[in-house]
């Protein structure tokens, strides 16, 4: 198969459209076939919906779905990843440019680095652009007016899921640190912070950016925490250090 066009893999930010970069929306509007990640096809994508106001499908743009199935197992992702990787290259090699959107950055935690790798090894000389995104725990901390860190302070950005042992050697290693994917783990996340003493220093929010954004800055006092899959706590230090 001869590859001729070009695969820019771009974060579209946390949820709200006048986050995205300029580099994103100019590339948007003049991509010919932007594919976007579904867990099944017609399901409805929050990172189409961001990149929605800057569409021009009246001029012949392409919206095509790729399915990643929501599984643990490792061969059925592989598997998945590779139909994608398949279905991305067969418009390539007709000579037209793609985008590939995907929420936040698209380096960090993202759909976009299995399907780059897929790619990568079936066409090793494959021609890609990566834009990065504002990341939902920056867009936060931006919201809460909150440092995420100053002067010689570290920082730590995790998921929450890793287990509560884990988490509780970054906590105690790190002056901030970032706990993504929250939700389902949230009763066992507030109890370590409570037992560290750190539940004063955090703060909570869902759908950053998003339709129905939650911002808790007081967990202790909080009797209402929403369960969304898109929330994060940030956790600091109560004062910074200088530089």
């Amino acid at each position: 198969m001869t590859v001729k066009g070009k695969l820019y893999g771009i974060g579209v930010g946390p949820g709200s459209p006048d986050l995205l970069t300029l580099k994103a929306a100019d590339l948007l509007q003049r991509v010919p076939v932007i594919f976007v990640p579904v867990k099944a096809h017609g399901e409805s994508s929050s990172a189409m919906k961001i990149i929605s106001p800057f569409l021009d499908l009246l001029d012949g743009q392409e919206i095509r779905e790729l399915v990643f199935p929501m599984t643990r197992s490792s061969n059925d992702l592989r598997e998945g990843w590779k139909q994608a990787a398949e279905d991305v290259l067969a418009v390539l090699s007709e000579g037209k440019d793609a985008a590939f959107i995907t929420l936040g950055d698209s380096v960090l935690y993202s759909t976009y680095s299995y399907l780059l790798d897929a790619l990568l090894k079936m066409e090793p000389d494959l021609a890609v652009e990566t834009i990065p995104g504002i990341t939902s725990f920056s867009a936060a901390a931006a919201l809460f007016d909150r440092a995420l860190a100053c002067g010689r302070e570290s920082l730590a950005v995790v998921p929450a899921t890793r287990g509560m042992e884990f988490l509780k050697g970054v906590l105690g290693s790190f002056e901030n640190v970032v706990l993504l994917k929250v939700a389902s783990v949230l009763d066992d996340v507030l109890v370590l912070l409570k037992e560290l003493g750190r539940l004063d220093d955090a703060v909570f929010i869902s759908r950053c950016g998003m339709p129905g954004q939650v911002m808790l800055d007081n967990l202790a006092l909080s009797e209402e925490i929403p369960r969304d899959y898109f929330s994060l706590i940030l956790v600091g230090k109560g004062e910074h250090e200088d530089e």
